[in-house]
Parts: structure tokens; sequence; C-alpha cells
């Protein structure tokens, strides 16, 4: 039964049993059967005209309620950008608005689960593309070296060199996706220790040593003496200067210079680096850091790179409260940048 039959059948109930009593009340007070008959009439005139006010009031209460049970019609049809007014007595004012919240959280949990199933087949389309070409050269190289094709001592080695070179590509791209899945699980604690840049920087440097001396690139590095211990998480401010200077290094030209910087700017330290590439288009900065984003895919492949490595280094900024970003006039040369508070912040981290 709905609400408004069941409002109108306790109406009538109650008025009903009214002018029982009051009937009796007038036979008992033994006035004459004209009066009776006018108190009566009076009596039903007064019950009827309560009756409609009744009706009148509870008509936007009933209204609230019909328009509620519509719009969660609608959510459990699988649509739910929906949205009740919010008028009526408080207590309906308050289940609109909590209805409202309801309706925009669930919204947004399945904007996130769609984004997680479109993240998900990214996922899986551009790892399974990114491991065939190692894969299928580890295959090619090992069958050859195998079957004893290769006979010579300096081609031996130069495969196993590409063997080794291949590898290495697998093991980065499977530590990125394992990084990046961690962080969009949240399962990364925010555990920081006071950490000299300086030390971070000569660490992260010192494993690109060899590369930069095949591609002759001359390194200027400008260090801030009056910098302060950082609060931070060492391995994984280490992995966003990594993929700063191995970007840098695969897209210079041989024989160009780096130009690396960490400087105290206000309250925080700024790390950045600045190459002599091609630059990175105006219209593409603002993109650049979201997964699987490639400026130029050719050129990505050749690096190695997955598309992921500026998204994870985004994330692992954003948890430490900094904040990171590119600059580039899209002709020649790019400087990545993030900064990072010199004081802990009070705030709870992911």
């Amino acid at each position: 039964m709905k609400i408004r039959s069941l409002l109108i059948l306790a109406n009538t109930i109650s008025l009903v049993v009214i002018l029982v009593f009051l009937s009796i009340s007038y036979v008992k007070m033994f006035i004459s059967p004209d009066i009776i008959i006018l108190l009566s009439l009076i009596t039903l005139g007064a019950g009827l005209l309560s009756f409609g006010i009744h009706l009148t009031i509870t008509s936007p209460l009933l209204k609230s309620v019909k328009q509620m049970s519509k719009e969660a019609g609608k959510m459990a049809s699988g649509d739910f950008d929906v949205k009740v007014t919010e008028a009526g007595p408080l207590e309906i004012k308050e289940l609109a608005a909590n209805f409202n919240h309801m309706s925009s959280r669930i919204e947004e949990m399945f904007g996130e689960l769609k984004e997680s199933e479109k993240f998900k087949s990214e996922l899986i389309a551009n790892v399974s593309h990114d491991l065939r070409t190692p894969l299928s050269s580890i295959h090619s190289f090992v069958s050859a070296l195998n079957d004893d094709i290769i006979e010579d001592p300096k081609d031996r080695k130069r495969y196993f060199e590409t063997i080794l070179s291949e590898t290495g590509k697998l093991s980065l791209l499977i530590e990125e996706v394992l990084e990046f899945s961690q962080l969009e699980n949240r399962k990364l604690s925010w555990n920081p220790h006071p950490t000299p840049i300086d030390q971070l920087l000569i660490d992260t440097l010192g494993q690109f040593e060899p590369r930069i001396q095949e591609k002759e690139i001359h390194v200027k590095v400008e260090y801030d003496d009056s910098l302060p211990l950082v609060p931070l998480m060492p391995l994984h401010i280490k992995r966003v200067m990594t993929n700063f200077i191995q970007n840098a290094l695969s897209f210079s030209p041989d024989h160009t210079s780096l130009d690396i910087r960490a400087v105290k700017k206000e309250e925080q330290v700024e790390f950045s680096v600045t190459d002599q590439g091609k630059g990175i288009p105006i219209e593409e900065q603002d993109s650049i850091f979201e997964r699987f984003y490639r400026v130029e895919k050719s050129r990505n492949k050749a690096g190695g790179g997955s598309g992921l490595g500026l998204s994870i280094s985004k994330e692992i900024i954003e948890i430490h409260g900094g904040s990171i970003g590119v600059e580039s006039d899209g002709q020649s040369g790019s400087t990545f940048w993030f900064q990072l508070p010199l004081e802990k912040s009070g705030e709870e981290r992911r």
C-alpha cells in the first residue's frame, strides 16, 4: 500500500472515531435532534477541513518521497547521475542530502572502477607490446648461440651483451609495473628519513657513468651547500632522480651537456635536470605525466621506456607532499623538476 493511501486511511479512521464519540456525547447531553444534527454537520465539516489541510501539508512530503523513489529506480538501472530536491521538513531535507551524497559517492566509485578496468586493459596491452620486442631479440640471439651459428668470439660477445641489455629492459619494465601497482593500490606507506640530497644525487649519477662516457655527455651539477637534511623516502626519490636522468640521457644527442641542480627554494628543495634534446611540445606538456603517455612512441621504445616512469615519479612526489613538472619551449631542450618540502608535513600521507 502506498504512503498516501495509508495516510488517507489513518485520517479517515481517526475522523470516524471522533464523529462516533461526539455523536454519542451529543445524545447523552439530552439536546434536541435538530441541534444534534447541526453539531454533527459542523463536526463533519471541521473533520473534512482538517482532512484537506492534512493532505495539503503532507503533499510536499509525499512528493519528496516519490522523487527519491524514482531516482533510486534510476540508480538501480545503472544511472548514478541523479539528484533529488532538498526541500520539505528538516528530516526530509537531511534524507535528501544524504541521498544526494550517496549518489555522488556511488557515481565516483563506479567511475574509479571503470578507470581501473581501463587501466588494466591498457596495462596488459602496453606491457604485452613492450615485452614482445626484447623477448624476440633474446630468443633469436639465444637460438643462434645455441646452434653454434656464431663462431667469432667478438660476435658471440656482442650477442651476449645484447641479451644482457634486453634482460635489463625486461627487469626494468617488470619493476615499473610492480611499483605502479603498489602506488595505485595505496600500498606504499609514508615512512620518511632525514636524508642528504648530495649523497643521494651522487649515488644516482654513479649508475649512469658508463652511459655518460659512452655518449660523451658533459654533466654540470649545481648543489646548494646550505641544504639541510630532507625528510624523504630515499629509495623512492632516487627512483624519480633515476627516471629524470635516464630520460635526459636517452633523448640527448651525443656530445651535448646535462645540467643537474639541487637548490633551496624558499621552504623547499628543488631538483631539476635540463637536457639539450628535441624538447617537449607545449601542447603535450600537461599530459606527459599520465600513465603510458609517450611524446614520441618510436623514440621512447628506443630508450626502453614503458610510459610508466613519469607517472610513477608523479605519484611518489605527491606522496611526499611535493610538486613535479616540466618546462620546455617545445623546440629544443627540456627541464624536468620536482620540489619537496624541507619540513616533514603533519598531514596524513597515503
